[in-house]
C-alpha cells in the first residue's frame, strides 16, 4: 500500500512537490519498515506546497477571475525582435512584442489597458511600453482589451522597448494593472 501511495504522490511533481524518502536499514521515524521484494522501506513525505519556481510556456493559457470577469489569458507568442514596427527607440534598445489572446467567459465586462495589464521582465535593465506604428504588434487606436463583453475572445500585441543583450524572462499579465491575480509565463 505505500508503494502505491508513494508513485500517486510522486506522479503529481507538476502540480507541486513531495518528497519520497528511501531509508535502509528497515526503520525510519519511529515506524517499522514493511518489506517489498527483498528490499525494507519506508515512505516519507514532506509537506505538499506548490513550486512557485516553474512557469508555464509560452502557449499556454490560464485562467483568471478579475471584477466579475472570468478570464482565460494565452500569450501566443514573444516577438524578438520586432522588426518594422516604426517605433522610435532609444540608443542601445530593441523593439520586443508580445502577442497576447485574452477570452472573457464574463459575466461582466473586462475593461482596462493592454500596456498596464502586460509586463516583461528581462534578464537587466529598463522595460517601457513602446508605440508600434506599423506592422504585426501595431499600437490600435483603441486599446483590443477595453470593452470585452462576456463571450468574446480578442487577440493584440503589446511592443516593449528592451536593452541590447538583454534576454526576456517572464510575461506577466496583472489584470487591471493591479498585482491581485497576475499570471506569469516564462520568457
Amino acid at each position: 500500500m505505500l508503494l502505491v501511495v508513494g508513485l500517486c504522490v510522486a506522479g503529481c511533481g507538476s502540480a507541486g512537490s513531495a518528497r519520497v524518502g528511501r531509508v535502509s536499514g528497515g526503520a525510519g521515524r519511529g515506524s517499522q519498515a514493511k518489506p517489498v521484494g527483498s528490499a525494507p522501506y519506508t515512505v516519507v513525505l514532506t509537506q505538499f506546497t506548490p513550486n512557485r519556481h516553474t512557469l508555464l510556456p509560452i502557449g499556454s493559457a490560464q485562467q483568471v477571475y478579475s471584477r466579475g470577469a472570468a478570464l482565460s489569458v494565452t500569450v501566443r507568442a514573444v516577438i524578438d525582435s520586432l522588426k518594422g514596427a516604426g517605433a522610435v527607440l532609444q540608443k542601445g534598445t530593441r523593439a520586443v512584442g508580445v502577442m497576447v489572446q485574452i477570452a472573457n467567459a464574463g459575466p461582466a465586462v473586462y475593461d482596462s489597458s493592454a500596456t498596464g495589464d502586460f509586463t516583461i521582465v528581462t534578464s537587466s535593465g529598463p522595460v517601457t511600453p513602446l508605440l508600434a506604428k506599423r506592422g504585426v504588434c501595431k499600437t490600435p487606436v483603441d486599446d483590443f482589451d477595453r470593452d470585452i463583453t462576456a463571450g468574446e475572445d480578442r487577440v493584440g500585441c503589446v511592443a516593449f522597448a528592451v536593452p541590447i543583450g538583454a534576454t526576456v524572462t517572464e510575461v506577466r499579465f496583472s489584470p487591471h494593472a493591479e498585482a491581485k491575480g497576475r499570471l506569469v509565463w516564462a520568457g
